[in-house]
């Protein structure tokens, strides 16, 4: 059975997130792989995406690491567990491991910071799954996303997905919308599953600080390989280059959004 799902390869969230879906498929069921191709991604698996969309939705995602003096957890840039029957540790930005100076390291992909909670973000996005459209085009269905803890609260995105990105630099609109408390569409599938294909796939870090680039692949593949595919040294004569930047959008140069993605011009 194949999985096909429309995808922007000049979306940097649409990309990622079709990393995550591979790697929640193969977890789902074991030998999965990917592959892009007619302006889809394609996984062949044992499953329909409805099944691996249900399976997702009711998996509990909670907050780990370790506690402060006063018992709590830091929700901010704590890591989470997507829980059975995934078991994934999700916790890229916190760059375990990592030398300051090496220029893969996970907390430079962070588009979130302040206030911005990490896994409170994720759970709403997931919890937002559930919203009509997503079985069939995940990738494309907006809406204004309610908090996983209180429906009157809105949770605004991480901003992976580069449509809200473009949108939400001041330089291009103006004004700062965090600042001003502004509400706006989020596509919660891509923000989601893309949080969860960073978790194995990065981006190859170009000479420019906050600049990447990523590459597609047209060869299935399973998520063990994905690194190689994502970096472009797959060996794949139809692999396509896109570099993006990781861009401020606040005057404090804290928050971020990723910005659509350009061609490059070769491997």
């Amino acid at each position: 059975m194949t999985i096909r799902v429309a995808v922007d390869p000049t979306n940097p969230g649409q990309f990622f997130a079709c990393c995550g879906l591979l790697e929640l498929a193969d977890r789902l069921w074991p030998g999965a792989e990917g592959w892009f191709a007619d302006g889809q991604f394609h996984i062949e698996c044992s499953g329909a995406l409805n099944a691996l969309l249900e399976a997702v939705r009711n998996a509990p995602l909670t907050l780990e690491g370790p506690v402060d003096a006063d018992g709590k957890k830091d929700i901010y840039s704590g890591p989470g567990k997507l829980g059975e029957p995934f078991n994934l540790t999700l916790d890229w930005w916190l760059d375990h491991g990592y030398r300051e100076a090496d220029p893969n390291r996970g907390s430079r992909l962070k588009p979130w910071a302040g206030t911005m909670e990490s896994v409170g973000i994720a759970r709403a996005m997931k919890q937002a799954l559930n919203a009509p459209g997503i079985d069939t085009d995940p990738f494309n269905v907006a809406l204004v996303v309610p908090s996983a803890d209180d429906p009157r609260k809105k949770k605004e995105p991480f901003h992976f997905d580069s449509r809200r990105g473009a949108n939400a630099l001041p330089r291009d609109i103006g004004f700062v919308q965090d600042a001003l408390g502004i509400q706006t569409l989020a596509h919660p599938a891509v923000e989601f599953f893309a949080f969860v294909g960073l978790q194995r796939c990065r981006p190859r870090s170009a000479d420019t600080p906050r600049v990447f680039d990523y590459f597609t692949w047209t060869i299935p593949c399973g998520p063990a390989i994905l690194p190689v595919a994502v970096g472009g040294l797959l060996g794949d004569p139809q692999a396509r280059g896109y570099r993006f930047e990781n861009a401020f959008r606040t005057g404090q140069k804290k928050h971020k959004a990723y910005s659509p993605a350009t061609p490059l011009g070769g491997i």
